[in-house]
């Protein structure tokens, strides 16, 4: 078999081609996430410095975190109206719900 990339043999059973990286037939469909799932924008527990709004907008538009960060610091010195708009975000936006694994449950009798 050879690699549609980069041309070279590789293994019949291999998944990713050992020159390049890239996948191979036999390594199975790619799995995407199902763009039918709702989008929410949620403050995460974590990735916060103040209250993880930045954080929150990062993942609702899946951008690099410090490009948010520096974007609204921005906004801060230039406009002056970013620290009032984070202030109305970290009110407004509510934070993403605790999940518990059946581990960590205690279950009294």
């Amino acid at each position: 078999m050879f690699c549609t990339q980069c041309g070279n043999s590789i293994d019949e059973k291999a998944n990713f081609c050992p020159n390049c990286g890239a996948r191979t037939a036999s390594a199975g469909p790619v799995l995407q996430e199902d763009p039918r799932r709702e989008k929410k924008l949620l403050r995460p527990r974590e990735d916060k410095w103040i209250a993880g709004v930045c954080g929150a907008f990062a993942n609702y538009f899946q951008v690099d975190l410090t490009l948010v960060r520096l974007l609204w610091a921005a906004s801060i010195i230039l406009a002056g109206t970013g620290l009032l708009v984070y202030l109305l975000c970290w009110i407004i936006i509510p934070r993403e719900p605790i999940y518990v694994s059946e581990r960590t449950q205690t279950f009294s009798a």
